[in-house]
């Protein structure tokens, strides 16, 4: 039986709504406080106590709980976890606090030069978005606005991996679950890090930025600078959501991220970003290839359940076929819907027998979408001496490459062996797996096979139909 004295959290958020002022927002909190006793059974949490959790002076808080003094967003946030909030009323309660300050400021002069505007710029959420719970619980918890001793939680969050990994549909994925968050709007850049059009110029960015957020093209700085400061000045106490996708480098990052404590940016990169995670305490989440069950899923998506499950034994084969990666599933889902052939069985024949195994994943007439073009966009950044160690671990029969084989792939030299390997491991381009051996991922290394034939470093019929190079060796390992 449910108990009569609690309060549902549909009655305080339809109070939070009507919050105007400090005094009202404060009246709030304590309500708060008071079910919150109710919940645990015993008295109200003193100032004292809440002070204690939180790492301030009880003074703070009691300011605070008494509406003398309007919380800054980032210590709001961990006062009402402290009070029980759910994420709905925490949602609910930040509105409040932030029409407050917005009425506060209306009221203290002249309106403002800019009016503000809410942009909502998020691209469409990915349809029949499969798996990764552990990379959207990890989000969540890196995104945190505030831990119990109230200090800042990751507010730059990095998601990267290999082409084709998924990173673009996990950031947006994530993004539309958690915009209510962000009630002052959602931002989206592709910064054109890796791809055929040249990088995005910050510089525009920032003007398209400024002139979503209400800022009028006479008022927009010409230099960069003060084009920063001014972007960085009106997101200041607003909760706003920017996602800057495809990044080359954290310098191209760096102008655009956020600084207020309320909000929050997402980057996706081929990269793995240093940079931002060492100088920016950016928090980084890899991105990998899906599991087996999760890349069925996939499949069936496109192929439907029932076709599924009558060839279930081929749908894991052609999964594994690719490696389980999203993009190579996402082209081979569509061709087993368009193409000629109605049995996945004789689909996942032709593709572990396939000389030329990437051209079975072409996507139409969309040259930016082929599995080719995507992986030679991290191909052609290498520096040469990368680029011909990467194509020498395409050429090798063996799946994975320990210290020893490496170093004589370099020519015997193991300090240049050590540096090569951190190049591609930067680019996400080599992994390292367990035994501090070192592999390249599924496709990616039938890619790496046919730069190697090009270039002349290897025979095709030894390299391309080894069986070396099967089901077994490019699956993941």
């Amino acid at each position: 039986m449910s108990d009569p004295t609690a309060e549902s959290a549909l009655e305080l958020s339809a109070a939070a709504e009507g919050v105007r002022s400090m005094a009202e927002l404060a009246a709030l909190l304590r309500r708060l406080r008071r079910r919150e006793a109710r919940r645990r059974g015993g008295a109200e949490l003193t100032y004292r106590q809440l002070a204690a959790h939180a790492g301030w002076s009880h003074a703070v808080v009691a300011v605070y709980l008494t509406g003398k003094t309007l919380p800054p967003t980032d210590r709001f946030d961990t006062l009402v976890q402290l009070l029980g909030a759910s994420p709905a009323e925490q949602s609910a309660l930040a509105t409040a606090r932030d029409r407050v300050e917005e009425g506060r400021r209306a009221a203290s002069g002249p309106a403002r030069a800019t009016a503000w505007q809410r942009p909502h710029q998020l691209p469409a959420d990915v349809p029949g978005f499969i798996g990764r719970a552990a990379e959207l619980a990890e989000l969540d918890r890196a995104a945190a606005i505030s831990t119990p001793r109230g200090r800042a939680g990751a507010r730059t969050l990095a998601i990267v991996g290999s082409p084709g990994a998924g990173k673009t549909a996990l950031a947006l994925h994530w993004a539309h679950r958690v915009r209510h968050r962000f009630p002052h709007g959602q931002l989206y850049t592709d910064l054109r890090g890796y791809g055929a059009d040249p990088a995005a110029d910050p510089a525009r960015i920032l003007d398209g930025y400024l002139a979503a957020l209400g800022v009028p093209a006479v008022d927009r700085p010409a230099d960069l600078d003060a084009k920063i400061g001014l972007y960085r000045s009106l997101l200041d106490r607003r909760r706003v959501l920017v996602v800057l996708d495809n990044a080359a480098n954290a310098r191209q990052v760096r102008p655009l991220l956020p600084t207020a404590p309320g909000s929050a940016a997402v980057v996706t990169s081929r990269s793995v970003l240093t940079g931002l995670v060492a100088s920016d305490r950016a928090h980084r989440i890899v991105v990998d290839v899906l599991p087996l069950s999760e890349a069925v899923a996939l499949l069936a998506g496109f192929l439907g359940e029932a076709r599924v499950r009558a060839e279930l034994a081929a749908v894991r084969q052609l999964a594994r076929l690719c490696g389980c990666l999203p993009v190579a599933l996402c082209a081979l889902g569509e061709r087993a819907v368009t193409g000629p052939s109605s049995s996945l069985t004789a689909l996942a024949d032709e593709l572990a027998t396939a000389r030329n195994r990437l051209d079975l994943f072409e996507a139409g007439d969309d040259g930016q979408t082929t599995l080719r073009t995507m992986f030679g966009w991290s191909y052609q950044q290498l520096p040469a001496d990368a680029a011909r160690l990467f194509r020498a671990l395409g050429a090798h029969p063996r799946p994975w490459a320990d210290r020893g084989l490496l170093a004589e792939l370099c020519g015997g030299d193991p300090r240049e062996a050590r540096r090569l390997v951190e190049v591609l491991a930067a680019a996400n381009l080599l992994h390292r797996g367990r035994w501090d051996r070192y592999r390249l991922s599924g496709l990616l290394r039938w890619y790496a096979a046919e730069l190697a034939i090009e270039h002349g470093e290897a025979a095709p019929a030894r390299q391309l139909r080894s069986p070396q190079l099967g089901v077994e060796s490019l699956t993941r390992q």
